[in-house]
């Protein structure tokens, strides 16, 4: 009996057990036959990606804390679902008109993905609120706050600066020194559910991100906005193609100020050519004309070749040499230069027989000594060391040619230190553009005395020559014009083109910056003296007021302690 039972009951069990097989079974097909849209549906409302988020970078700030670059809060637009946007190409069109980027490539990213994909990243701050927009007009949309980066001057020191894109920097000192500027990455979990996004750490952090330290830049934030002013107004002016105008401390090295145009903003690379992005102070390299003349007139001084008094026949003011005929710009007052004469003048017959009679191996090793042919210390990606080559490949032509700077490119941040070496009493001039970083120990390159014929024949170019439009109301100026013509190069109607120069330094008698103009291609004027010389006399003015007001606290401080005694 009990045995009957028992077998009634595993009977009952079994029964049961195929019966819930059976149920499942019927619900399991139902489930995926009848329900799977549904169900993929609300598992894609319930996603989750990982992503690598971007801490703050560095701050770049000038020499006095002004801040130059930041990291700020920036709006990033994403989706969850591609699929589900109903206007995918009008939402392409709408964030295009904020991040700058194709629509084609915004829409291929919304075609291309069916879970989380990015429309836009770290948009300028100022579209914050166009931002939000575009989420409400197109369902689907969210708005993330990422770190981004700002520039609060727009245009000041963009060429120098550079810009940064999603992945890190893009052009300058942004790009040159991503890595000691980046903050770190960190990657977040984002949780979505019918209702909201979530970003979780995948780390335990603190609730703030701790911001590294403001890297200081050597750049006076007023000079150098002084500086782009100046020379925004020289190249509209005359029409040229580029500018530079760079300011610096022949002391200590520091570069107080690198204008550059054309230029762009920053905040909106995306809107300008990436040519305008271009440092044209370290990364291109130009002829330099007579502003050269002072490598050849040091060469002859310091061998001992020459000195200042020493003459020169220049004759008529031509002198030719095989084919070709050198000529200087304007007719000598006279047969006879001295070699003041022939840098106040600017000679290039004087030059050339300058540069004959010292012979190709003294000529070059001055040259080098210059630290032409090399880039600078600066170390920036791309920069160029500019063309010198060495003699065992000249031609006949090519020392008198050299002697006044033809046949060599140099960049207008060499060319700026060639003058700090005299401005600095004959000492090479390390640039620096990272406010406190060390250098290294001074080497003379030029003897004492020959800085001081340099400096007395570079003071009467100004006072007497052909820089005379460099001359500042009481205070001593030197330097040298140069007017170099672009050879192959012509305008559009057919004119010759030409690059215009003045370097020099000030005052004269206890140098405290050195500047450099250069323009590329003016139209109209086309002489150094005439196009850089104005300019560059009205920045190293504005530079040196700058500095002794720098100056001024501390004065009046030991005054008023003097006085108190």
């Amino acid at each position: 009996m009990k045995g009957d039972m028992k077998t009634k009951r595993l009977k009952y069990l079994a029964l049961l057990g195929l019966g819930l097989a059976a149920g499942a079974s019927i619900r399991l097909i139902y489930l995926q036959g009848f329900r799977h849209s549904a169900y993929e549906e609300a598992s894609i409302e319930q996603a989750q990606e990982q992503i690598t988020i971007d801490l703050p970078r560095a701050a770049l700030v000038d020499r006095n804390g002004g801040v130059i670059a930041a990291s700020i809060r920036s709006p990033s637009i994403y989706t969850f679902n591609p699929q589900k946007i109903q206007d995918p190409a009008g939402l392409a069109r709408a964030v295009a008109l904020i991040s700058g980027e194709s629509a084609d490539d915004i829409l291929d990213r919304l075609r291309g993905r069916k879970r989380f994909t990015w429309l836009a990243r770290k948009l300028p701050y100022d579209r914050y609120e166009e931002a939000q927009a575009i989420c409400s007009r197109f369902p689907g949309c969210e708005l993330m706050e990422e770190w981004g980066r700002a520039y609060p001057g727009t245009t000041l020191a963009a060429n120098l600066v550079g810009c940064v894109g999603t992945d890190g920097g893009l052009s300058g000192l942004e790009s040159d020194w991503n890595k000691e500027l980046q903050g770190g990455t960190r990657e977040y979990m984002v949780m979505r559910d019918a209702v909201s996004t979530t970003l979780i750490p995948l780390e335990i952090v603190p609730a703030v991100d701790p911001r590294p330290p403001a890297t200081r830049l050597t750049i006076d934030e007023a000079i150098q906005f002084y500086a782009e002013q100046v020379l925004d107004e020289t190249v509209n002016e005359v029409r040229a193609r580029t500018g530079v105008a760079i300011v610096l401390d022949p002391r200590s090295g520091d570069i107080l100020a690198m204008a550059v145009r054309p230029t762009f903003d920053p905040n909106r690379p995306g809107r300008f050519p990436v040519s305008d992005w271009r440092n044209h102070a370290v990364l291109d390299a130009y002829e330099p004309g007579s502003t050269f003349k002072l490598v050849t007139l040091a060469a002859a001084l310091d061998s001992g070749r020459f000195k200042p008094w020493d003459t020169v026949a220049v004759g008529n003011g031509t002198l030719t040499i095989g084919p070709k005929t050198i000529h200087d710009d304007e007719h000598p007052f006279k047969a006879i230069y001295t070699l003041e004469e022939v840098l106040a003048h600017s000679s290039n017959v004087g030059a050339a027989k300058i540069g004959m009679a010292l012979g190709p191996d003294v000529m070059y090793h001055y040259i080098k000594l210059f630290g032409f042919g090399e880039p600078t210390a600066l170390h920036m990606k791309g920069e160029s060391g500019g063309l010198v080559r060495p003699p065992s490949q000249w031609s006949m032509l090519s020392l008198p040619s050299l002697s006044f700077g033809q046949e060599i490119t140099v960049t207008p941040i060499q060319l700026a230190l060639a003058y700090a070496a005299v401005a600095s009493g004959g000492y090479r001039v390390t640039p620096k553009i990272y406010y406190g970083g060390g250098t290294p120990p001074p080497e003379r390159i030029l003897s004492a005395a020959t800085c001081q014929e340099l400096d007395a024949m570079l003071r009467k170019v100004v006072a007497e020559g052909t820089g005379k439009a460099a001359a500042i109301p009481g205070i001593t100026a030197a330097g040298k014009t140069g007017t170099a013509q672009k050879i192959g190069h012509k305008s559009e109607d057919g004119r010759k083109l030409f690059i215009a120069y003045f370097a020099g330094y000030a005052p004269a008698e206890s140098p405290e910056v050195v500047t450099l103009v250069m323009v590329d291609e003016p139209l109209g004027k086309i002489y150094g003296g005439a196009v850089a010389a104005p300019a560059w006399a009205k920045i190293t003015a504005f530079a040196l007021k700058r500095l002794a007001t720098q100056r001024a606290p501390a004065s009046m401080e030991i005054a008023s302690k003097e006085a108190g005694r």
